[in-house]
């Protein structure tokens, strides 16, 4: 079977490399019920179109591009104004979108984009979370084309995002394990049943990632960062790869809840209020709890404020799920668990450093090293390697 999956992603690539390149070289306008290939093709009838059903008779006169950057996928900020009937129905007037104009992008980001629009238009308002409100998710399937569509936090919630350099705060720290409680202990119950089984399972992920190329990507980061790595953790490099293919494989051995699957840095974000939300659920899937405390423990924190604060961090967590949602989880599983899930986290930030060729160039490298000198400190402090037995 695999020759012909080989072959069936071959011609899905071919498509959708032909969409993209003809996207970029005649920049269609996004007209009625079409997805935009990129922010930039968003009309003003477009926005009007999106926002029909909860304002009627609102009119976005213009639109504008108010900066962004390019990652896995591209952000583009938004400026709008409305019609007197738009501004009295207090429409935004500030928005952000994520697109996938490029095949890099679509092959990335792209493909994840029916859930993350699925589960942030459909689960997230039921969650009682800081996080995005998705105002249009879509995708077309035979072009490749995504883009969401969210109001602009930095507006509506005084947000600002956490950067390489963001020192997390112990009150902020318990914040976050206090989201990944919520999250968890929410749709733990429906994860065990049909109901989100459109959802992938992060093992999905976890070879979809393998099948792009990431464990060459891997191997050529562990060389590239190896003076941030410690040396008892290098002097077993082999063994890495093997170990976080076997941490991706517990998640089909224990009940399974939503994870959002991608909690570094910066992916969180402070609100004016203090609070600390959390954006970007494109890797959103079913999976084990520990994977997100893990990565979010040792790529969020510095080491320093790691060792000192990840026991009652995970403690906490716990007593979260417990007390909130009847979850028990006793401490020594927490913490193998937790042991094994640095090496998914790591594999997060390796390919990242050298992305293989059919991945965009998703960070700079000094968050890409930044991430990894963090996650391999905790790997070794563990010893992590040694957590999966005989």
């Amino acid at each position: 079977m695999e020759p012909q999956a080989s072959a069936r992603q071959l011609r899905t690539r071919a498509r959708i490399a032909a969409h993209a390149l003809w996207d970029l070289m005649a920049r269609p306008e996004a007209g009625p019920g079409t997805v935009p290939f990129h922010a930039e093709a968003i009309t003003a009838p477009w926005v009007t179109g999106v926002f029909a059903e909860v304002a009627p008779g609102a009119l976005a006169e213009t639109v504008r591009i108010v900066g962004g950057d390019d990652g896995s996928s591209v952000r583009r900020g938004i400026q709008v104004e409305w019609n007197a009937a738009g501004v009295a129905a207090l429409l935004p007037a500030r928005l952000f979108a994520k697109s996938t104009p490029t095949l890099a992008t679509r092959l990335s980001a792209g493909m994840a984009a029916p859930s993350e629009g699925r589960f942030l238009r459909e689960i997230r308002p039921l969650l009682d979370i800081e996080a995005p409100v998705c105002r249009y998710s879509g995708r077309d399937a035979d072009s490749g084309r995504s883009l969401h569509l969210f109001d602009d936090l930095t507006v509506t919630r005084g947000a600002s995002f956490c950067q390489v350099d963001t020192v997390i705060g112990r009150a902020q720290a318990e914040g976050m394990i206090d989201t990944l409680a919520t999250l968890h202990g929410s749709l733990r119950q429906a994860a065990a049943t049909d109901e989100l089984a459109w959802l992938n399972t992060y093992e999905a992920f976890f070879e979809a990632g393998r099948r792009s190329g990431i464990q060459d990507g891997h191997e050529k980061a562990l060389t590239k960062a190896a003076p941030v790595i410690p040396e008892r953790l290098m002097a077993r490099r082999d063994e890495i790869w093997p170990a976080a293919a076997r941490a991706a494989a517990t998640h089909g051995d224990q009940p399974r809840t939503v994870i959002h699957s991608d909690v570094h840095l910066g992916n969180w974000y402070v609100t004016g209020d203090g609070s600390m939300g959390l954006s970007d659920w494109a890797r959103v899937c079913r999976g084990l709890w520990a994977r997100d405390v893990a990565y979010m423990l040792t790529a969020a924190l510095s080491v320093e404020d790691r060792r000192a604060w990840e026991h009652d961090l995970i403690d906490r967590y716990l007593r979260r799920v417990r007390d909130g949602f009847g979850i028990v989880i006793g401490r020594a599983d927490a913490l193998r668990a937790y042991r094994q899930q640095t090496f998914t986290a790591l594999l997060m930030w390796t390919p990242t450093l050298c992305p293989p060729p059919m991945l965009p160039d998703m960070q700079p490298e000094r968050m890409s090293l930044a991430m990894i000198e963090r996650i391999c400190a905790a790997i070794d402090d563990h010893q992590a390697l040694d957590s999966f037995g005989g």
